[in-house]
């Protein structure tokens, strides 16, 4: 008896950025954090009794929608600040971390944590939602002659907790064989398949993610790894089109579709997220408006439009950049950008500060355009 057994794995992780200034003089200065957003904050050094007794300190507290692993990560170029994350009602506590530091950890829903950063000096911090990146197994396929059990190790990045709430198995055919999941460790796992009847089945294990692409442009979908000439389709013909052979589709218009790769009965569905660059434009500039001191003297002098990596090293994610001139409270015309870009869910996301030069196949747009 022979049967054959793919395994596939797929994983993503998104993030989102927002810079928000903060500052404090006090000893101990608290805040309510968002998730996906991105502090700068600045701490000014304890005196008095205050550096007797203990630094000064920002403290951000939040709750969890949903249990996730959450990614932190706290950067300065003061390397003697630090921070630490807490939960009075879980069993959650870093200690201290010295920055620069980034760290994982999976907390549960409806839970109150607090992360505090201490010491003296600039710095920056954000908290995301991550899935695990990157799943690894050393067998890809192999070929049974009996029912014998075959035992697979592999490997993930994340938490223990976080892989046993949501990575997901699926099975095309089932009469083949049975297939289970068990978490190891933080890193860790075993497939476990044990063959039924002759024949072929192909087994998934991982999380779908996102793909961003621009109205215009025209690209390959990220194939399954493992699925060899899958059948593509749109969810949403009206946004995006995809030849059903080759999987290259084409982004007719701004919005969000599910691109679907079919093999046999397993569907691997893409959430893909469309960018029309100047309605982003637009909305980027009526930003702009509501946060300088005086609307009616706003310039733009640089439109540009492209792709970033630092917003999501893992992929291309279509940003436009504006820069701009406002006067400040005293009249002087200061000069700044502003980087928007859409997250998963179609909603625009702000940076201040940005450089052109972070932009991947740079090009302008009329600022007339953006108006």
């Amino acid at each position: 008896m022979k049967k054959f057994l793919s395994v596939i794995l797929t994983a993503v992780m998104i993030i989102g950025i927002v810079i928000i200034p903060v500052t404090a003089n006090a000893a101990t200065t608290s805040f309510n954090l968002v998730l996906e957003q991105t502090y700068s904050g600045k701490i000014e050094e304890a005196t008095g009794i205050n550096a007797l007794l203990s630094q000064n300190s920002h403290e951000y507290t939040f709750t969890m929608d949903k249990s996730a692993n959450v990614a932190i990560a706290v950067y300065s170029e003061t390397t003697s600040m630090t921070w630490s994350l807490s939960s009075t009602d879980y069993s959650v506590n870093t200690g201290s971390q010295k920055i620069p530091m980034a760290a994982l950890c999976y907390l549960p829903k409806d839970k109150t944590y607090k992360l505090t950063v201490s010491g003296a000096g600039t710095y920056a911090l954000l908290v995301k939602m991550s899935d695990p990146d990157k799943i690894s197994m050393k067998s890809k396929s192999y070929k049974a002659t009996t029912t014998e059990a075959k035992k697979i190790p592999f490997t993930f990045t994340g938490t223990k907790d976080y892989a046993k709430d949501n990575l997901r198995l699926k099975n095309s055919k089932s009469k083949v064989a049975d297939a289970s999941i068990s978490i190891d460790s933080d890193n860790s796992g075993t497939l476990t398949i044990k063959p039924k009847y002759i024949g072929k089945t192909v087994i998934t294990y991982g999380v779908h993610g996102y793909w961003f692409v621009a109205k215009g442009d025209k690209a390959k979908a990220p194939k399954p790894a493992g699925v060899s000439k899958p059948k593509w389709k749109s969810s949403k013909k009206s946004i995006a089109t995809v030849n059903k052979k080759t999987g290259k589709i084409y982004a007719k218009k701004g919005g969000k579709v599910t691109i679907i790769a079919k093999k046999g009965k397993v569907s691997y569905k893409l959430t893909t997220v469309i960018t029309d660059y100047i309605k982003l434009g637009k909305k980027t500039y009526r930003k702009i408006k509501e946060q300088v001191n005086n609307p009616d003297k706003l310039k733009i002098y640089n439109v540009y439009k492209g792709y970033s990596k630092q917003i999501d090293t893992s992929r291309k994610i279509p940003v436009v950049v504006v820069d701009y001139g406002s006067t400040n409270a005293n009249g002087a015309m200061i000069r700044n950008k502003i980087m928007a870009f859409y997250n998963e869910v179609m909603e625009p996301q702000f940076a201040n500060g940005w450089s052109i030069d972070n932009i991947i196949g740079r090009k302008s747009i009329k600022p007339s355009k953006i108006k």
